[in-house]
């Protein structure tokens, strides 16, 4: 049989799982239509009464199994994550124990988060109040491609520890990597029941909304995020968001200078800058810039940026995840240098490669 190409696979209901480093197609993932995405609100709506009846000690032990079972994959995760997004294996295991860590803070500290509280009755003396926490049903998760291992269980974690069911959309881009946790979840018998991953692009992100879940967890964009929240808006329905900044490094005149333009530097092309809180821009007192600007240059032009699938590649920076991303990069840098900024590392493209780049004379 001949290979489908990617326009076919897409025109089936198949989403193509990418390389970015190679642009190799190294797999499928079937998106969920509208009939899959009706019944699994259905399915999840009668789920989270069962789940919700249970106690915290109980999803503490199920959540506990999933921690578990990430830390026996730890090799596959990562390697799934390095071809899926192109970082290093390295960077692909700090999201793993970051989001294991993450994990064990959740589980350390439900029992007392969702505890019932007494609080006061305030004028009514004679009475006892107390606060108890409740889930709020059926949670959907809309997950990111930055980060799709941390920033997509991390969500659903907290989801399923607070006793919701919960709907997952993984980021289309990071299909891969969204398979890949579908499939740790469905390995623990006492979780699967109370989870459903739909994949597919932002028209499925679109029926999931209108679904009507009875909380949505969004990160991305901005733009998605206002979509979701005037789309919720129709039903009342609470809306969570974590959507991208712009974030400043500021540098006063007393700063260890070689430190600031390390970590600088790693806080700006980290995950190749595809980071909600990376360093964006930097505010430099006068007396230290020009000793700030030598400092960062020199550390971005020390930026092995490159791919491999070893655990022992000495690459730090790998490609940008996919073109529409590679385009918003360009016009950004374009827009900068037409209003009279200077590059003075980097600001050429290689493939789906940029180079480290370092901007002066940029304004607001």
């Amino acid at each position: 049989m001949a290979a489908k190409t990617d326009m076919e696979a897409q025109g089936e209901g198949l989403l193509a799982c990418v390389n970015p480093a190679t642009g190799q197609v190294f797999d499928h993932v079937a998106a969920a239509s509208p009939q899959e995405v009706r019944l699994a609100r259905e399915e999840m709506g009668e789920a989270a009464r069962r789940w919700g009846e249970t106690s915290v000690a109980e999803r503490v032990r199920a959540l506990r199994r999933l921690q578990a079972l990430m830390i026996e994959r730890a090799d596959g995760i990562t390697a799934v994550i390095n071809r899926d997004t192109g970082k290093s294996r390295q960077d692909a295991l700090t999201e793993l124990f970051t989001t294991l860590n993450l994990m064990n803070t959740y589980l350390k500290r439900a029992p007392r988060w969702l505890r019932r509280r007494r609080v006061s009755p305030g004028l009514q003396v004679f009475k006892r109040c107390y606060t108890l926490p409740k889930p709020y049903g059926v949670v959907a998760v809309i997950a990111p491609w930055n980060y799709p291992l941390i920033l997509t269980v991390g969500p659903v974690f907290a989801a399923l520890l607070a006793g919701n069911a919960v709907l997952v959309k993984p980021s289309e881009v990071t299909a891969a990597s969204g398979a890949m946790v579908a499939d740790l979840f469905a390995h623990i018998p006492e979780l699967s029941p109370y989870i459903r991953f739909l994949h597919g692009d932002g028209s499925v992100g679109a029926q999931i909304v209108a679904s009507n879940p009875d909380l949505i967890y969004v990160t991305g964009s901005p733009r998605t995020g206002r979509l979701i929240a005037q789309q919720a808006a129709e039903t009342l329905t609470p809306v969570i968001c974590e959507l991208g900044g712009k974030d400043p490094m500021i540098v006063l005149d007393d700063a260890d200078i070689q430190a600031a333009a390390r970590w600088g530097c790693w806080g700006a092309f980290y995950n190749a800058g595809q980071t909600c809180i990376s360093v964006e821009r930097v505010y430099v007192v006068e007396a230290v810039y020009d000793a700030l600007v030598d400092g960062a240059v020199a550390e971005a032009n020390r930026i092995k940026v490159g791919y491999e699938s070893s655990p022992e590649s000495p690459c730090h920076m790998g490609p940008i995840a996919f073109s529409r991303q590679m385009e918003i990069i360009q016009a950004h840098l374009r827009d900068a240098l037409d209003k009279g900024a200077r590059v003075v590392a980097g600001g050429e493209r290689e493939g789906m490669f940029f180079q480290p780049t370092v901007l002066v004379d940029v304004s607001h």
